[in-house]
């Protein structure tokens, strides 16, 4: 019997629909042999899905999905296997966090001198306390108070780049995100990489900052591409990783279970993660 597992998806802690309990136990129920919640900027329901992948005896990797900007545009780093009380941690999502919040007050101020008035108050209510508040918390505000259809809509006349309610926000840079996430102890890959903008293009200039992986199964990169990044991560001696970018019910049907990654990107990442701690210890 093959064995699978998802190593990317979103929580409420970030802008998941599911709380980390609900995901560890959906990996369950559809027989994932390990799961990782990656929530943006955020590790806040990492102690909850541990105890849980504890109870029902399944692999549970302590993930995270950092948000980084660079000359060539945006960028997202996924880490693995992080000791999620680290200070590295800590510092960085700290100013990650309260870049998140400043920009909802900015993008709220502006919907409002557009005629579109949702105050701040509601867009953190539907974030339900989470410290990863963001643009689906503004979407989801903007269609609670009817200016909107759907969240989609929001993104593609609003709140997506260029567009006339966007308003950037500080990031770390890869190389930054990279080495917090090393401090943490744990080991960093490249998210979606062939459906970033830009991000094909200069992935030889991340994998010079020390990535020690690269997101090769994702639900909407094509086989070729999939192919493509398998060689690269051969040649460039990467592990790989996957996942289904599952956000629950808030961006369509949950892919949690649906979207199959083989077991041998979870052993390539133990693998990684094992070189990383001998090299460390300097065994």
């Amino acid at each position: 019997m093959k064995k699978y597992v998802d190593l990317h998806t979103h929580s409420t802690v970030s802008d998941g629909s599911l709380t980390p309990v609900q995901i560890v136990q959906r990996a369950k129920k559809y027989d994932l042999s390990a799961i990782s919640i990656t929530d943006h900027d955020a590790i806040d329901g990492t102690d909850d899905a541990l105890a849980e992948a504890q109870t029902l005896n399944i692999d549970f990797v302590p993930g995270i999905e950092i948000s980084t900007a660079w000359c060539q545009g945006r960028m997202h780093i996924l880490g693995y296997f992080i000791d999620h009380k680290a200070q590295s941690i800590e510092q960085l999502l700290k100013r990650l966090q309260q870049a998140r919040k400043d920009r909802v007050f900015k993008i709220c101020a502006r919907l409002k001198d557009m005629g579109m008035e949702v105050p701040p108050e509601l867009v953190f209510k539907i974030a339900g306390g989470a410290n990863s508040v963001g643009r689906p918390h503004i979407a989801n505000a903007m269609v609670k108070l009817g200016f909107i259809p759907r969240l989609q809509t929001a993104f593609d006349k609003y709140l997506a780049y260029g567009k006339s309610a966007y308003i950037p926000r500080w990031a770390p840079t890869p190389q930054e995100a990279i080495d917090t996430i090393h401090r943490a102890g744990g080991i960093a890959s490249i998210a979606h990489c062939a459906v970033t903008e830009g991000c094909m293009d200069n992935i030889f200039d991340v994998i010079s900052m020390g990535i020690d992986a690269v997101e090769v199964y994702y639900p909407f990169h094509k086989p070729h591409q999939i192919e493509l990044l398998k060689k690269i991560a051969r040649d460039h001696n990467l592990a790989i990783s996957g996942g289904s970018d599952c956000h629950g019910i808030v961006r369509g049907e949950p892919l949690l279970g649906i979207y199959k990654v083989p077991i041998c990107v979870y052993e390539s990442l133990l693998e990684c993660k094992s070189k990383f701690s001998s090299a460390k210890t300097g065994g």
